[in-house]
């Protein structure tokens, strides 16, 4: 467990020089419009949904530490290379192209580790202290990701252009080494799947296919997934084009997110071992609800308005994500779980993915009443949470399940 720690401090100084504003800069200086942008934006929610096609791939499989060790290098590997490719073949068109394919191959290669990934720490992680261990991880790697950043933006400031990408590009190649060699300090366990003769199809059907509490977990986040979409996207374009806020602004209230994040992780992960899904769920899904609301608020409170805002979002964000990881733990039977894993994923994902780009051309004109839409929907969501679905997924979550697939 303390390994998994350290390989997370690394992916995250990783992901850090070659994702968000970063990976929009290299984009932006490569020439990129429109497609491109689009593509590399909506690149995490579309790798969450290709886990529902690779499931059945890496079902059961033995050696689990050693394929996602190398996944997951590929997936490091390529992306941090994408920049020094790129520029090397500039000015040629080809440059932009290859830039993005290597993203968009990273991705993929994620998708099959993050199946493997969620069954290998299901069996690593013992399910009474999951709330805390995973809180604790979210806070070390959260903080190297916070390092890095302000070191790789102090990098940018300095040398502007292509120097400076090709120097984060230097330093997320060294984090993906590391991170590689992090994966061999873990154990190798037995795989927790164990394959069968069913076909691709056969396997996908499988948690549709089986009653149980799993379906309507899932169906809810896909629910939450689209009323959030409609407003967390562009949480930084509201700051900029309804309050006017300054990027570097914009990137202290992150910041100030993230802050929020860490200090309240250990609380979250505590109170989740006590507490379990039900409450913790009901509680963090009523605070996402409302900072909609308080960022349009913010147009008259101002300051103080916003950053209360986002640390009710960095809170409400790591422990949504604590509960929603070890509730899909809890839900997935042993045997079949890369299944059920790839279908949680996949409802999320689809909806996560479809809805910013659906409604994207609405920000032009209707942001305000976007935001205003997901507050309403993500608090009848919240209700329908306290009054009916937190008792279906309540309790010993893995038994219904795994009685019914035996």
């Amino acid at each position: 467990m303390r390994a998994s720690i350290i390989e997370a401090s690394f992916f995250s100084v990783w992901a850090g020089a070659i994702s968000g504003n970063y990976l929009v800069g290299a984009a932006l200086f490569l020439g990129a419009q429109g497609l491109p942008l689009g593509i590399l934006g909506g690149l995490p929610a579309l790798g969450t949904m290709l886990q529902i096609v690779s499931a059945p791939l890496v079902l059961g499989r033995p050696g689990q530490r050693t394929i996602i060790a190398v996944l997951s290098g590929l997936q490091r590997f390529s992306a941090a290379l994408a920049v020094p490719i790129a520029f090397w073949l500039m000015p040629s068109p080809a440059a932009l192209v290859v830039f993005v394919s290597l993203h968009v191959f990273a991705w993929a290669c994620m998708a099959p580790a993050t199946v493997l990934w969620q069954g290998y720490m299901t069996d690593l992680v013992p399910a009474r202290i999951r709330g805390e261990y995973f809180s604790r991880r979210h806070i070390w790697s959260q903080v190297a990701g916070i390092s890095a950043v302000l070191v790789y933006g102090a990098v940018l400031d300095r040398l502007p252009g292509a120097a400076g990408f090709l120097t984060l590009s230097v330093c997320a190649l060294v984090a993906a080494a590391l991170n590689f060699g992090a994966w061999f300090l873990h154990p190798n366990l037995p795989p927790g799947d164990v394959r069968s003769g069913r076909g691709f199809w056969e396997t996908l059907r499988i948690p549709l296919s089986r009653p149980g509490p799993h379906r309507a977990a899932s169906f809810f986040f896909a629910a939450w997934a689209f009323a959030q979409g409609l407003a967390v996207p562009f949480f930084p374009l509201a700051l900029v084009r309804l309050l006017g806020l300054s990027f570097g602004s914009v990137s202290l209230l992150v910041t100030v997110a993230a802050v929020a994040s860490v200090l309240s992780a250990r609380f979250w992960g505590r109170w989740l071992d006590r507490a379990g899904h039900g409450r913790m769920l009901g509680l963090v899904t009523a605070m996402q609800a409302a900072v909609p609301v308080l960022l349009l608020a913010a147009r008259l409170g101002g300051w103080p308005v916003l950053v209360a805002a986002y640390v009710l979002w960095g809170s409400a964000a790591v422990g949504f994500g604590l509960a929603n990881q070890t509730l899909n733990m809890g839900l997935a039977p042993r045997e079949d779980r890369s299944a059920y894993f790839a279908f949680f994923a996949a409802m999320g994902g689809l909806t996560g993915f479809l809805t910013p780009v659906l409604v994207g051309p609405l920000t032009d004109r209707y942001l305000g009443l976007l935001f205003g839409t997901a507050s309403v929907l993500s608090a009848v969501l919240c209700l329908l949470w306290w009054v009916r679905v937190r008792h279906l997924v309540s309790g010993d979550t893995a038994r219904p399940v795994q009685a019914q697939a035996k």
